[in-house]
């Protein structure tokens, strides 16, 4: 009986060992996704803060030493829309803002965390390096 108990609980262990061996992957990827959503959601605030020049595209900025890209799209009607991630990241999220004397305001309920553009070759540019 003693001999069986510490056969299953062998097994149980050994089990348990592997999935949590499995589940490590998963757990990884979404701390990454957390920091990068935070890392946004910071560089959509700094973003805020710096002066735009008028532009007819998307201009973008970044802060070399947090890694934060911001980028605006300046729209019809003193309107824009802001995105921000961190650099190399793949997760932009986007806040449509109002354009007042090239200080930016945010609009109530203009938070999305995907691009709102009808095509996405509209969207940010991906890959560009930032700057004016």
């Amino acid at each position: 009986m003693v001999l069986m108990l510490l056969l299953l609980g062998g097994m149980t262990l050994h089990a348990t060992r592997t999935r949590l061996a499995q589940s490590m992957p998963l757990v990884a990827d979404a701390q990454q996704h957390h920091q990068d959503y935070w890392q946004a959601q910071a560089a959509l605030e700094w973003g805020l803060r710096q002066n735009w020049p008028q532009a007819d595209s998307w201009q973008c900025q970044s802060e070399a030493e947090q890694q934060w890209q911001s980028c605006l799209l300046h729209r019809e009607d003193d309107d824009g829309l802001l995105s921000g991630r961190r650099a190399g990241s793949t997760l932009w999220l986007f806040r449509q803002v109002s354009l007042h004397a090239s200080a930016l305001q945010t609009q109530p309920h203009g938070w999305i965390d995907y691009c709102p553009l009808a095509k996405a070759e509209l969207c940010p540019p991906q890959d560009e390096p930032a700057g004016l």
